[in-house]
């Protein structure tokens, strides 16, 4: 009973952990890019890059994490060290690629034409980073189920299927970037 509760424990904070930094790019991410100069367009094809390549390991079925990374969760789970921040949620569910494309929605949400707009768009942005957190619990949760169910056949062809959709979506954030930078040059 004491792992399900420990499994619970660690699902629960590993979502929390996901919801907060990403609302808080979210927050901070429009300051961010106007501090540094960084465009939207920008943003959109750095943020497609790093989701595709990611996507790209998934379907060769490389680790997402390094060597060193799994040594050290290893380490600190075998000293029942709290691994649900690092590396869990950085680098694994809130990584770089999640963080870019909260930094371009939250340059986007900004560009509505009102405070009262752009509030409403940083809260159903926020509304939707609950729901992927919700979706990471869940999904934590199920995760020995669904490896009992799908055995690890199933798993690693389910990884190289959904690496095909991940992979199409940072195709086309470096589209939009693309298209986006095309017309900012003929104004």
């Amino acid at each position: 009973m004491r792992s399900f509760s420990g499994a619970t424990s660690y699902a629960k904070r590993i979502a929390i952990n996901v919801i907060s930094l990403l609302v808080i790019f979210l927050l901070i991410g429009g300051g961010i890019l106007r501090f540094f100069g960084v465009s939207l367009e920008v943003v959109r094809i750095a943020g497609g890059i790093v989701v595709f390549h990611a996507a790209w390991n998934t379907m060769n079925a490389e680790s997402k994490i390094s060597e060193l990374e799994n040594e050290d969760a290893t380490q600190r789970a075998d000293q029942h060290e709290d691994i649900s921040f690092m590396p869990m949620t950085i680098p694994l569910l809130a990584g770089p690629g999640a963080i870019a494309v909260v930094l371009g929605l939250a340059a986007e949400a900004s560009r509505g034409a009102g405070t009262a707009e752009t509030a409403v768009n940083l809260v159903g942005i926020a509304i939707a980073i609950s729901l992927i957190g919700l979706i990471i619990y869940i999904a934590l949760r199920a995760s020995t189920l669904l490896l009992k169910w799908l055995g690890a056949g199933g798993i690693h062809a389910l990884s190289r299927i959904l690496g095909l959709f991940v992979m199409a979506i940072g195709v086309q954030l470096i589209l939009n970037g693309l298209s986006d930078w095309v017309r900012s040059l003929n104004p």
